[in-house]
């Protein structure tokens, strides 16, 4: 028995499907005994992509060569099964493929073709729709059920344009620059950072990285992305006119507090998709410094509504996020259901009305 899992068997079309769902710590499927993005070590998991969020040390990771490639060492003791986008994996009982995520480098949603029955599960992994200058664009794949991130799956999460936030953000550093002060921008250490580089650089600014954003960026031109400037590790110093880009803590704190580097003040910038909140707060909110816009590499709520449109799923089922998301799949006609901390009772997600 797993413990505080919640277990659903599927119904679609007044039937039901042969794939049960578990959501318990990652995904799993009990039929075909096989896990996804599992949290806890497991002989075989898909590993979707590369945050640590995502990832355990399996005995055989299922995940695609940049995935393997942005990890560095972590699996040195394990046993990979790298795949390419569309290269199937095949076993008795089921084929497994992976396909782009969008959200960043190497990310994939797992579609699980089940042999007995055709029956196709599609478990997206973080998801973003939305064009990336540094990712491989997502692909809608078609499926029966569907597993799909909410991270940003409640209506106050809409996200403007991309090009606005990109444009707004240049304005913003160019005219702390002719202050004099110092900008700092902030984005998580792997997929944002690098993809903050690539606007930073494109903009012409130049950018001391801290030494961990600096890496992985450098994992990134191996796995063949080109970014459009010269880009440095941050020393201790910064020169005029020049961009800091960190991850959000401690280290950025340090040089936000007091007087910065070399007398100047400090102002710092965030691209996040929480910035968009109007009264919806994530755990553990409140954006920290100066400015905060809304960019994202997750979709926003419209997005994931329009991806189950594109993907035609018999059954949904949303995961890592707000149960509004299945609330609204619902009520246009979905049998959806939400599994997480405000997951819907088994006994009356089977009473929903099913296609």
């Amino acid at each position: 028995m797993v413990d505080d899992a919640i277990l659903i068997g599927a119904a679609a079309g007044g039937q039901a499907m042969h794939v049960e769902v578990v959501f318990d710590r990652g995904i799993f499927l009990p039929g075909l005994s096989l896990w996804l993005d599992a949290l806890r070590q497991q002989d075989t998991s898909v590993v979707s992509h590369a945050h640590s969020d995502h990832v355990a040390r399996h005995r055989h990771p299922v995940l695609t060569h940049r995935t393997r490639l942005l990890l560095g060492d972590y699996y040195d003791r394990s046993e990979p099964v790298e795949l390419e986008y569309g290269e199937p994996l095949e076993t008795p009982e089921y084929t497994v493929t992976l396909h782009p995520a969008g959200h960043c480098l190497g990310s994939a949603q797992t579609l699980v073709t089940v042999r007995s029955s055709g029956e196709r599960l599609l478990y997206t992994g973080d998801l973003r729709t939305r064009p990336s200058p540094i990712n491989e664009p997502a692909e809608s794949v078609v499926c029966d059920t569907l597993i799909i991130e909410s991270t940003y799956g409640h209506p106050a999460y809409t996200f403007p344009p991309q090009d606005e936030a990109i444009a707004t953000a240049v304005r913003v550093i160019s005219q702390w620059l002719d202050q004099g002060t110092l900008p700092i921008v902030l984005g998580w250490r792997l997929g944002k950072a690098q993809e903050t580089l690539y606007y930073l650089l494109s903009a012409g600014f130049a950018v001391a990285c801290d030494e961990s954003v600096y890496d992985i960026a450098r994992r990134y031109e191996e796995a063949g992305v080109c970014f459009p400037g010269d880009y440095r590790v941050f020393n201790g110093s910064v020169a005029d006119g020049e961009v800091l880009l960190f991850p959000p803590g401690k280290k950025a704190r340090e040089q936000m507090n007091g007087q910065g580097l070399s007398g100047r003040a400090a102002r710092h910038l965030e691209l996040t998709g929480w910035a968009a909140g109007k009264g919806a707060k994530p755990w553990g909110s409140g954006r920290p410094g100066d400015a905060s816009l809304p960019y994202s590499d997750h979709a926003d709520f419209n997005d994931l509504i329009a991806y189950v449109q594109a993907v035609q799923p018999r059954q949904v089922y949303t995961v890592f996020g707000f149960p509004d998301l299945a609330q609204r799949l619902r009520q246009m006609g979905y049998a959806a259901v939400h599994l997480g901390k405000n997951a819907t009772p088994a006994d009356q997600a089977l009473q929903m009305p099913l296609l």
